[in-house]
């Protein structure tokens, strides 16, 4: 399991609902304005044993996907492609840590307050709303909503 076909393995493609409900996000990449600064985004969380992440693409999809630390060992290559690539949000300082310790230190992220205490979607999809409320604050996504709320 390396490289590309391990995350085209193991990543769920997430309907157009995600998208909907997480436009901010999505759309980052196609924003200089946006948290991202216009680079596309990886929200990302841990355990011990494990990561969830949750890559918003360019061309309009979003992958959750999740591995065991161990399975992004032997998946180096394209784990450290990832780091680099995209705009990280993590959720605290551990997280990073977890993250930096697998590869080469990422300079593009975000630390929001909160951290899910699991990886579940009882958990995750709440903390990504918050992301997305956040993001939302940002670039064009917010002008819009602030030239809407003054009409």
């Amino acid at each position: 399991m390396l490289g590309k076909s391990f995350f085209l393995d193991r990543a769920t493609s997430r309907s157009l609902d995600w998208l909907g409900r997480y436009p901010a996000l999505g759309c980052a990449c196609h924003d200089p304005r946006s948290l991202s600064s216009g680079r596309q985004i990886v929200v990302a969380a841990v355990t011990t044993t494990d990561v969830r992440c949750v890559f918003f693409s360019s061309i309009g999809s979003v992958f959750d996907f999740s591995a065991t630390w161990t399975e992004l060992e032997r998946a180096k290559t394209w784990w450290y492609f990832v780091q680099r690539w995209y705009f990280w949000v993590v959720p605290d300082a551990n997280t990073l840590a977890a993250i930096n310790s697998t590869g080469a230190l990422m300079d593009h992220l975000s630390v929001p307050t909160s951290a899910p205490r699991d990886l579940g979607d009882d958990v995750f999809l709440p903390w990504l709303d918050a992301i997305e409320k956040r993001a939302r604050r940002c670039g064009t996504l917010a002008v819009l909503s602030h030239d809407t709320e003054s009409v």
